[in-house]
Protein backbone atom coordinates (compact mmCIF):
# COMPACT_ATOMS: atom_id res chain seq x y z
CA UNK A 1 0.00 0.00 0.00
CA UNK A 2 1.08 3.86 -0.99
CA UNK A 3 1.02 5.75 2.12
CA UNK A 4 1.16 9.62 2.42
CA UNK A 5 2.71 10.75 5.89
CA UNK A 6 1.48 14.49 6.50
CA UNK A 7 3.96 15.38 8.78
CA UNK A 8 7.27 13.47 10.25
CA UNK A 9 7.11 10.92 13.17
CA UNK A 10 9.65 8.85 13.03
CA UNK A 11 7.18 6.20 15.46
CA UNK A 12 4.64 6.07 12.53
CA UNK A 13 7.69 5.73 9.52
CA UNK A 14 8.97 2.64 11.47
CA UNK A 15 5.55 1.29 11.78
CA UNK A 16 4.60 1.75 8.27
CA UNK A 17 7.60 0.24 7.02
CA UNK A 18 6.99 -2.85 9.93
CA UNK A 19 3.90 -3.37 7.63
CA UNK A 20 5.70 -3.21 4.33
CA UNK A 21 4.27 -0.32 2.93
CA UNK A 22 5.28 2.18 0.72
CA UNK A 23 5.86 6.25 1.89
CA UNK A 24 5.94 9.22 0.34
CA UNK A 25 6.58 12.08 3.41
CA UNK A 26 4.96 15.41 3.15
CA UNK A 27 7.05 17.22 6.06
CA UNK A 28 7.39 20.77 7.08
CA UNK A 29 11.28 22.46 6.89
CA UNK A 30 11.87 22.13 10.78
CA UNK A 31 12.41 18.37 9.89
CA UNK A 32 14.68 18.67 7.14
CA UNK A 33 17.61 17.64 8.62
CA UNK A 34 15.65 14.25 10.98
CA UNK A 35 13.91 13.76 7.10
CA UNK A 36 17.45 13.74 5.16
CA UNK A 37 19.35 11.49 7.53
CA UNK A 38 16.40 8.73 6.79
CA UNK A 39 15.49 9.52 3.41
CA UNK A 40 16.59 6.07 2.29
CA UNK A 41 13.37 5.28 4.11
CA UNK A 42 10.86 7.32 2.17
CA UNK A 43 9.57 6.67 -1.72
CA UNK A 44 9.44 10.17 -1.89
CA UNK A 45 9.33 13.43 -0.33
CA UNK A 46 8.55 16.55 0.05
CA UNK A 47 8.61 19.92 1.49
CA UNK A 48 5.60 21.73 2.53
CA UNK A 49 5.25 25.06 4.21
CA UNK A 50 2.49 24.06 6.43
CA UNK A 51 0.08 21.15 7.25
CA UNK A 52 -3.09 22.84 7.38
CA UNK A 53 -3.66 24.22 3.63
CA UNK A 54 -5.38 21.08 2.06
CA UNK A 55 -4.04 22.55 -1.73
CA UNK A 56 -0.29 22.79 -0.37
CA UNK A 57 -0.37 19.14 0.12
CA UNK A 58 -2.26 18.17 -2.99
CA UNK A 59 -0.05 20.44 -5.31
CA UNK A 60 3.13 18.06 -3.70
CA UNK A 61 1.51 15.07 -4.33
CA UNK A 62 0.76 16.15 -8.38
CA UNK A 63 4.73 17.68 -8.32
CA UNK A 64 5.63 14.31 -7.39
CA UNK A 65 3.88 12.83 -9.85
CA UNK A 66 2.04 10.10 -7.07
CA UNK A 67 -1.53 11.81 -6.88
CA UNK A 68 -3.05 8.84 -8.49
CA UNK A 69 -1.50 5.94 -6.84
CA UNK A 70 -1.99 6.73 -2.76
CA UNK A 71 -4.12 4.90 -1.33
CA UNK A 72 -4.77 6.83 1.98
CA UNK A 73 -3.27 10.01 3.87
CA UNK A 74 -2.12 9.47 7.30
CA UNK A 75 -1.80 12.74 9.79
CA UNK A 76 1.05 13.15 12.48
CA UNK A 77 0.74 16.19 13.19
CA UNK A 78 -2.70 18.15 14.59
CA UNK A 79 -2.68 20.40 11.87
CA UNK A 80 -2.75 18.13 9.50
CA UNK A 81 -6.17 16.08 10.76
CA UNK A 82 -8.50 18.04 8.22
CA UNK A 83 -6.30 18.19 5.55
CA UNK A 84 -5.59 14.53 5.46
CA UNK A 85 -9.70 14.04 5.51
CA UNK A 86 -9.99 16.27 2.97
CA UNK A 87 -7.25 14.68 0.67
CA UNK A 88 -8.34 11.42 0.89
CA UNK A 89 -12.02 12.26 0.17
CA UNK A 90 -10.39 14.36 -2.94
CA UNK A 91 -8.28 11.48 -4.05
CA UNK A 92 -10.44 8.49 -3.72
CA UNK A 93 -8.45 7.01 -1.08
CA UNK A 94 -9.15 5.38 2.34
CA UNK A 95 -10.61 7.56 4.81
CA UNK A 96 -11.42 6.66 7.92
CA UNK A 97 -11.78 10.33 9.95
CA UNK A 98 -14.87 11.76 7.74
CA UNK A 99 -14.51 15.30 7.33
CA UNK A 100 -16.76 16.80 9.37
CA UNK A 101 -15.89 14.64 12.44
CA UNK A 102 -12.22 15.68 11.41
CA UNK A 103 -13.51 19.36 11.68
CA UNK A 104 -15.31 18.50 14.85
CA UNK A 105 -11.66 17.58 16.22
CA UNK A 106 -10.26 20.88 15.55
CA UNK A 107 -12.66 23.57 15.68
CA UNK A 108 -13.25 24.23 19.49
CA UNK A 109 -16.68 25.67 18.96
CA UNK A 110 -17.84 23.25 16.30
CA UNK A 111 -17.05 20.70 18.97
CA UNK A 112 -18.42 22.38 21.97
CA UNK A 113 -21.38 22.79 19.77
CA UNK A 114 -21.85 19.01 18.94
CA UNK A 115 -21.36 18.09 22.53
CA UNK A 116 -23.88 20.29 24.43
CA UNK A 117 -26.71 19.07 21.23
CA UNK A 118 -25.67 16.07 22.58
CA UNK A 119 -25.64 16.33 26.22
CA UNK A 120 -22.12 16.08 26.78
CA UNK A 121 -21.14 18.54 29.70
CA UNK A 122 -19.03 21.24 28.42
CA UNK A 123 -18.12 24.67 28.92
CA UNK A 124 -20.93 27.14 27.95
CA UNK A 125 -18.95 29.70 25.40
CA UNK A 126 -19.22 32.04 22.60
CA UNK A 127 -17.13 32.88 19.41
CA UNK A 128 -15.53 36.09 17.82
CA UNK A 129 -15.54 35.89 13.84
CA UNK A 130 -13.69 38.88 13.77
CA UNK A 131 -12.82 41.51 16.10
CA UNK A 132 -15.45 43.43 18.14
CA UNK A 133 -15.44 46.99 17.27
CA UNK A 134 -16.48 47.81 21.16
CA UNK A 135 -16.49 46.34 24.56
CA UNK A 136 -20.40 46.57 24.21
CA UNK A 137 -19.88 44.39 21.61
CA UNK A 138 -17.95 42.02 23.54
CA UNK A 139 -20.67 42.24 26.50
CA UNK A 140 -23.50 41.30 23.88
CA UNK A 141 -21.89 38.81 22.59
CA UNK A 142 -21.21 37.07 25.78
CA UNK A 143 -24.28 37.56 26.87
CA UNK A 144 -25.05 35.92 30.49
CA UNK A 145 -21.77 34.14 30.14
CA UNK A 146 -19.99 34.50 33.50
CA UNK A 147 -16.67 35.26 34.29
CA UNK A 148 -13.45 34.31 34.95
CA UNK A 149 -14.02 33.46 30.84
CA UNK A 150 -10.79 31.56 29.36
CA UNK A 151 -9.95 33.06 25.47
CA UNK A 152 -8.52 30.90 22.72
CA UNK A 153 -8.26 30.16 18.95
CA UNK A 154 -10.31 28.07 17.71
CA UNK A 155 -7.89 25.16 16.38
CA UNK A 156 -5.02 25.93 17.83
CA UNK A 157 -3.04 23.05 20.47
CA UNK A 158 -0.55 23.38 23.23
CA UNK A 159 -2.43 26.23 24.84
CA UNK A 160 -0.53 28.54 22.69
CA UNK A 161 -2.67 31.84 22.71
CA UNK A 162 -4.88 30.31 25.91
CA UNK A 163 -5.48 33.46 27.57
CA UNK A 164 -8.02 33.90 30.94
CA UNK A 165 -9.57 36.66 31.41
CA UNK A 166 -11.29 37.77 34.67
CA UNK A 167 -14.07 40.33 32.95
CA UNK A 168 -15.83 41.56 29.67
CA UNK A 169 -13.23 43.88 29.62
CA UNK A 170 -10.11 41.90 29.98
CA UNK A 171 -11.84 39.96 27.17
CA UNK A 172 -11.48 42.83 25.16
CA UNK A 173 -8.26 44.08 25.56
CA UNK A 174 -7.22 40.17 25.06
CA UNK A 175 -8.74 39.66 21.57
CA UNK A 176 -7.75 43.06 20.62
CA UNK A 177 -3.54 42.80 21.75
CA UNK A 178 -3.15 39.77 20.13
CA UNK A 179 -3.79 38.98 16.49
CA UNK A 180 -4.40 35.03 16.76
CA UNK A 181 -7.34 36.07 19.11
CA UNK A 182 -8.92 38.01 16.24
CA UNK A 183 -11.16 34.50 15.59
CA UNK A 184 -11.28 33.67 19.14
CA UNK A 185 -13.29 31.13 21.25
CA UNK A 186 -14.54 32.71 24.82
CA UNK A 187 -15.65 30.13 27.50
CA UNK A 188 -16.64 30.29 31.40
CA UNK A 189 -13.40 28.61 32.93
CA UNK A 190 -14.02 25.59 34.51
CA UNK A 191 -13.08 24.25 37.76
CA UNK A 192 -11.60 21.12 39.32
CA UNK A 193 -8.82 18.50 38.23
CA UNK A 194 -8.21 18.65 34.71
CA UNK A 195 -7.85 15.09 33.18
CA UNK A 196 -6.63 13.44 29.67
CA UNK A 197 -8.39 10.54 28.33
CA UNK A 198 -6.58 8.69 26.04
CA UNK A 199 -7.79 5.84 23.69
CA UNK A 200 -8.84 4.35 20.30
CA UNK A 201 -11.84 4.58 18.76
CA UNK A 202 -12.10 0.61 16.75
CA UNK A 203 -15.59 0.99 14.50
CA UNK A 204 -17.18 3.30 17.07
CA UNK A 205 -16.16 1.53 20.01
CA UNK A 206 -13.80 3.10 22.71
CA UNK A 207 -10.90 0.93 23.62
CA UNK A 208 -7.80 0.74 25.08
CA UNK A 209 -8.43 4.02 27.24
CA UNK A 210 -6.13 5.71 30.01
CA UNK A 211 -7.15 8.12 32.71
CA UNK A 212 -4.55 10.36 33.75
CA UNK A 213 -4.95 13.22 35.98
CA UNK A 214 -2.83 16.60 35.36
CA UNK A 215 -0.45 17.82 38.08
CA UNK A 216 -2.63 20.80 37.51
CA UNK A 217 -4.71 22.54 34.72
CA UNK A 218 -2.93 23.57 31.36
CA UNK A 219 -3.71 27.01 31.92
CA UNK A 220 -2.08 27.24 35.55
CA UNK A 221 0.98 25.65 32.95
CA UNK A 222 1.41 29.24 31.24
CA UNK A 223 1.85 30.56 34.86
CA UNK A 224 5.09 29.10 35.48
CA UNK A 225 2.77 25.38 37.22
CA UNK A 226 5.23 21.71 36.21
CA UNK A 227 2.66 20.42 33.30
CA UNK A 228 2.51 16.78 33.97
CA UNK A 229 0.01 13.74 34.75
CA UNK A 230 0.15 11.04 37.07
CA UNK A 231 -1.70 7.71 35.58
CA UNK A 232 -4.38 5.31 37.24
CA UNK A 233 -3.62 2.16 36.75
CA UNK A 234 -6.41 0.45 35.27
CA UNK A 235 -6.49 -3.24 37.65
CA UNK A 236 -6.60 -1.01 40.83
CA UNK A 237 -9.62 1.55 39.55
CA UNK A 238 -12.30 -0.08 38.14
CA UNK A 239 -14.93 2.41 38.76
CA UNK A 240 -12.97 4.48 37.77
CA UNK A 241 -12.32 3.69 34.14
CA UNK A 242 -16.10 2.29 34.09
CA UNK A 243 -17.20 5.84 34.16
CA UNK A 244 -14.44 7.82 32.14
CA UNK A 245 -15.11 5.07 29.30
CA UNK A 246 -18.92 5.62 29.73
CA UNK A 247 -18.07 9.59 29.28
CA UNK A 248 -15.14 9.53 26.70
CA UNK A 249 -17.99 7.27 24.19
CA UNK A 250 -20.41 10.06 24.86
CA UNK A 251 -18.23 12.50 23.54
CA UNK A 252 -16.63 10.89 20.55
CA UNK A 253 -19.91 9.38 19.55
CA UNK A 254 -21.37 13.02 19.41
CA UNK A 255 -18.13 14.21 17.00
CA UNK A 256 -19.10 11.10 15.04
CA UNK A 257 -15.74 9.20 15.65
CA UNK A 258 -15.71 5.79 14.27
CA UNK A 259 -11.87 4.89 13.68
CA UNK A 260 -8.78 6.62 15.29
CA UNK A 261 -6.83 7.49 17.86
CA UNK A 262 -8.54 10.57 20.33
CA UNK A 263 -6.67 13.19 23.29
CA UNK A 264 -9.98 13.84 25.11
CA UNK A 265 -9.32 16.68 28.11
CA UNK A 266 -11.69 16.68 30.78
CA UNK A 267 -12.13 18.79 33.91
CA UNK A 268 -14.41 17.95 37.31
CA UNK A 269 -14.16 13.86 38.90
CA UNK A 270 -15.76 10.59 38.30
CA UNK A 271 -19.52 11.37 37.87
CA UNK A 272 -19.19 15.24 37.17
CA UNK A 273 -17.00 15.52 34.42
CA UNK A 274 -17.10 17.96 31.76
CA UNK A 275 -15.82 18.00 28.52
CA UNK A 276 -13.13 20.44 27.54
CA UNK A 277 -11.56 19.99 24.43
CA UNK A 278 -10.94 16.45 21.88
CA UNK A 279 -7.98 15.73 18.92
CA UNK A 280 -7.71 13.27 17.11
CA UNK A 281 -4.46 12.75 17.57
CA UNK A 282 -2.33 10.59 19.90
CA UNK A 283 -1.08 13.14 22.60
CA UNK A 284 1.99 15.08 22.83
CA UNK A 285 4.97 14.96 25.51
CA UNK A 286 5.30 11.68 27.41
CA UNK A 287 1.62 10.69 27.17
CA UNK A 288 2.27 7.77 24.57
CA UNK A 289 4.39 6.50 27.61
CA UNK A 290 1.76 6.46 30.13
CA UNK A 291 -0.11 4.70 27.88
CA UNK A 292 2.40 2.22 26.77
CA UNK A 293 3.21 1.38 30.93
CA UNK A 294 -0.56 1.64 31.98
CA UNK A 295 -2.76 0.25 29.00
CA UNK A 296 0.23 -2.01 27.15
CA UNK A 297 -0.54 0.32 24.16
CA UNK A 298 1.70 2.37 21.82
CA UNK A 299 -0.25 5.05 20.31
CA UNK A 300 1.70 6.37 17.65
CA UNK A 301 1.96 2.68 15.89
CA UNK A 302 -2.23 1.97 17.05
CA UNK A 303 -2.93 5.78 14.77
CA UNK A 304 -1.10 4.45 11.63
CA UNK A 305 -2.16 1.05 11.99
CA UNK A 306 -6.07 1.93 12.66
CA UNK A 307 -6.32 4.63 9.54
CA UNK A 308 -4.18 2.30 7.31
CA UNK A 309 -7.11 -0.47 7.91
CA UNK A 310 -4.30 -2.80 10.12
CA UNK A 311 -5.62 -4.88 13.17
CA UNK A 312 -4.10 -3.54 16.18
CA UNK A 313 -1.45 -5.47 18.07
CA UNK A 314 -3.12 -6.97 21.26
CA UNK A 315 -1.86 -5.22 24.54
CA UNK A 316 1.05 -6.25 25.82
CA UNK A 317 1.06 -6.90 30.13
CA UNK A 318 2.07 -3.82 32.34
CA UNK A 319 3.65 -3.92 36.01
CA UNK A 320 0.23 -2.37 37.27
CA UNK A 321 2.63 0.54 39.42
CA UNK A 322 0.72 4.37 38.82
CA UNK A 323 3.42 6.08 35.90
CA UNK A 324 3.70 9.96 35.70
CA UNK A 325 5.11 12.25 33.65
CA UNK A 326 6.44 16.10 34.18
CA UNK A 327 8.09 18.15 32.37
CA UNK A 328 11.01 19.93 34.68
CA UNK A 329 10.99 24.02 34.67
CA UNK A 330 12.97 26.13 33.30
CA UNK A 331 14.72 29.25 34.08
CA UNK A 332 14.44 31.99 31.39
CA UNK A 333 17.14 33.45 30.11
CA UNK A 334 19.31 31.20 31.87
CA UNK A 335 22.06 29.19 30.49
CA UNK A 336 20.75 25.36 31.61
CA UNK A 337 23.19 23.66 34.02
CA UNK A 338 21.07 20.48 34.32
CA UNK A 339 22.08 17.47 32.49
CA UNK A 340 20.44 13.75 31.99
CA UNK A 341 21.96 12.30 34.13
CA UNK A 342 20.92 14.71 36.98
CA UNK A 343 17.23 13.75 36.00
CA UNK A 344 17.74 10.39 35.63
CA UNK A 345 19.53 10.57 39.36
CA UNK A 346 16.05 11.51 40.84
CA UNK A 347 14.18 9.00 42.55
CA UNK A 348 11.58 7.11 40.66
CA UNK A 349 12.58 8.23 37.38
CA UNK A 350 12.62 5.30 34.77
CA UNK A 351 12.97 7.32 31.70
CA UNK A 352 13.71 11.22 30.22
CA UNK A 353 14.62 13.29 27.59
CA UNK A 354 16.25 16.58 27.13
CA UNK A 355 14.12 19.57 25.73
CA UNK A 356 17.35 22.19 26.74
CA UNK A 357 20.86 20.90 26.05
CA UNK A 358 22.98 22.13 28.93
CA UNK A 359 24.78 25.56 27.97
CA UNK A 360 22.05 26.02 26.20
CA UNK A 361 19.61 29.62 27.31
CA UNK A 362 16.87 28.57 28.54
CA UNK A 363 13.59 30.42 26.75
CA UNK A 364 10.15 31.55 28.50
CA UNK A 365 7.04 29.37 29.27
CA UNK A 366 4.96 30.00 25.74
CA UNK A 367 3.22 26.66 25.32
CA UNK A 368 2.12 23.96 27.69
CA UNK A 369 5.25 21.86 26.84
CA UNK A 370 7.67 24.18 27.54
CA UNK A 371 10.84 22.57 29.94
CA UNK A 372 14.17 22.01 30.26
CA UNK A 373 13.57 18.19 30.57
CA UNK A 374 11.10 15.36 30.53
CA UNK A 375 10.84 12.52 32.97
CA UNK A 376 8.74 9.63 33.66
CA UNK A 377 8.34 8.23 37.03
CA UNK A 378 7.23 5.37 38.37
CA UNK A 379 5.75 4.46 41.97
CA UNK A 380 4.11 2.06 44.03
CA UNK A 381 0.46 4.07 43.90
CA UNK A 382 -1.23 7.30 42.41
CA UNK A 383 -0.29 8.78 45.44
CA UNK A 384 3.70 7.74 45.59
CA UNK A 385 3.99 8.54 42.10
CA UNK A 386 2.31 11.96 42.56
CA UNK A 387 4.86 12.93 45.25
CA UNK A 388 7.85 11.99 43.45
CA UNK A 389 6.87 14.15 40.61
CA UNK A 390 6.52 16.82 42.83
CA UNK A 391 10.09 16.29 44.09
CA UNK A 392 11.30 15.73 40.78
CA UNK A 393 10.27 19.49 40.25
CA UNK A 394 11.48 20.38 43.42
CA UNK A 395 15.04 18.48 43.20
CA UNK A 396 15.12 20.61 39.10
CA UNK A 397 14.42 23.99 41.00
CA UNK A 398 17.40 23.46 43.21
CA UNK A 399 19.96 22.01 40.89
CA UNK A 400 18.67 25.46 38.62
CA UNK A 401 19.94 27.53 41.68
CA UNK A 402 23.15 25.45 42.41
CA UNK A 403 24.24 24.99 38.23
CA UNK A 404 22.37 27.78 35.89
CA UNK A 405 23.98 30.89 35.16
CA UNK A 406 21.86 33.25 34.66
CA UNK A 407 22.77 35.45 31.51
Amino acid sequence: MHVVLLGYRAEAVEELRALGHRITLLYVPAHRRAVRERAGQFAHQAVVPSYDVPELAWSALLHLGVSSEVDVVIPTHELGVVTASILNDLLGCRNRIAVHTAMAGRDKALQKSLWTKHGVPTARFATFTETPSSLEEVGSALGDLKGPFVVKPPSLGGSRFVTQCATVADVYEAVLGEPELRRAVVEEKQVGHEWELDGVVLDGRVENLLAARYLAPMIETLGGAAPGAVAYPVARHRELYAEVRRFAQAAVDALGGRWGVFHLEVFGEPGHFTAGELAWRPPGDFCPLLMEHTVGVETWPSHVRVLAGAELEPPRPVSGLAVGRVGLPLVRGAKNGVTLEDVLAMPGVCHAKMSVQPGEVMGGINHSHSAVAWALIQGTDVEDCERLLHEAVRRTDALHAAKSIRA
